[in-house]
């Protein structure tokens, strides 16, 4: 399977999939590059699978088998209903059975050499059918045209296999520094003739990404969806009794903090950490039923078992980095990592389960692994010689928690 399709796959998630994107960017960027990214709209992607190319793909993928998927698909027919009225019944001649176990399979399979249409010089990266393709490069005019150049092969290898691509959908953004990037305004892709629309800031698996990785989108967003739910719990809480409240919450408003936060989160600003800071606290507030103007401690956090929003960031991270170190993420993620063990000819008591701590500039100090590097290295050796994952995660989350009690400086809480 094509290394950087992270769609259907054990280990691998959206949040693996937008660690590795940012992580990419930010690279290039910290090596002084803009890095171009196309997002490309394809219609109906999984209703227009045609069954013979999924076939012989499935031949030259070494699958014996083929008769078997042929049966599968074969012979399936559908109608349509309006009230009490049904169609006729119309013979099924290609896509893949949706909600099924298989189909989200073979249309891996199906689109698994995508990739084989897209310059070298150039990174294709898939969740399902959401791709999106990146080039770096110093010239902004460079990437233009060579985008260009890419998005018209990889439309025809999706003519070729009865793919489309809406263009009018499709679209582009520009990344790099703020301060350059206002002066390449006149940056644009072209695609058979057909202008793509650009933007300073795109969504890609449910993320909001600006074209500076500031993350203000992001915190905005966050902000945002947990200001609207909570204002509706208000209104429901003469019904809601303490566990029920800590329940609806750690449900509802908690994932919003939590998603992808492991890829976004050390990019952005203190402000905007303060931000999601005071907005968790609000959250805090609505459970034990405290007025709008009550101070936050250190004891209603215990008394919840919650994290601040630094620390629950960190506890996310080391999950990442658990699996990392004991190979069961994706191969993607392991880039820049570097057990220390691996390059000794004896283990010493300072080289135990850590990694070598890379030499970064100001821009890569803001990624993924470089964080969580320095995160995993500051466990307790017991903590990281737990291999069982939900241990490990009990334990990590006990140490956070002590650890935020007892460190003489607290960012971002009093709010």
């Amino acid at each position: 399977m094509y290394e950087f399709q992270s769609g259907f796959r054990r280990s691998y998630s959206t949040d693996s999939c937008l660690i590795h994107l940012l992580d990419s960017i930010r690279e290039n960027t910290a090596k002084g590059s803009f890095t171009g990214m196309i997002m490309l709209d394809l219609q109906k992607a999984f209703y227009t699978v045609d069954h013979n190319i999924l076939f012989g793909k499935l031949e030259l993928m070494g699958v014996k088998s083929v008769t078997w998927f042929k049966s599968y698909l074969s012979g399936r027919k559908q109608v349509v209903n309006i009230g009490k009225t049904f169609s006729k019944a119309s013979a099924v001649s290609c896509g893949v059975p949706q909600g099924s176990i298989l189909g989200p399979l073979l249309f891996l399979c199906y689109v698994n050499d995508m990739v084989t249409s897209i310059d070298k010089d150039c990174k294709l990266i898939l969740y399902a059918d959401d791709s999106t393709i990146l080039f770096s490069h110093k010239s902004p005019e460079f990437i233009s045209a060579k985008l260009g150049q890419v998005l018209e092969g990889c439309s025809e290898w999706l003519v070729d296999n009865k793919l489309s691509l809406h263009l009018g959908k499709t679209e582009y953004i520009l990344f790099g520094p703020k301060r350059k990037l206002n002066k390449d305004s006149q940056f644009n892709v072209n695609c058979n003739g057909h202008d793509i629309k650009g933007s300073k800031k795109v969504k890609y698996l449910g993320l909001v990404i600006d074209n500076d990785l500031a993350g203000e989108s992001i915190v905005q967003n966050i902000i945002s969806k947990v200001n609207a739910k909570l204002k509706f719990l208000y209104r429901n809480n003469n019904c809601l009794d303490f566990n029920t409240r800590k329940i609806l919450c750690s449900a509802l408003l908690q994932c919003h903090f939590d998603y992808s936060c492991s890829s976004w989160y050390e990019g952005i600003s203190k402000g905007l950490k303060k931000k999601l800071q005071i907005m968790q606290n609000k959250v805090i507030r609505f459970i034990k039923g405290y007025t709008p103007r009550t101070s936050i401690s250190f004891q209603d956090y215990v008394d919840l078992n919650m994290l601040n929003v630094n620390n629950r960031v960190k506890q996310m991270r080391l999950s990442h980095i658990h699996r990392v170190y004991y190979n069961k993420c994706p191969s993607y993620l392991k880039n820049n990592f570097e057990r220390r063990e691996d390059n000794m000819q004896y283990n010493t008591r300072s080289s135990s389960f850590n990694f070598n701590v890379p030499n970064v500039n100001n821009v890569s100090k803001q990624t993924f692994y470089y964080h969580g590097i320095l995160d995993w290295n500051s466990l307790p050796e017991e903590i990281k010689a737990v291999k069982n994952a939900q241990k490990y995660k009990l334990m990590v989350k006990k140490y956070l928690l002590n650890k935020q009690v007892t460190d003489s400086i607290q960012d971002f809480i009093y709010y």
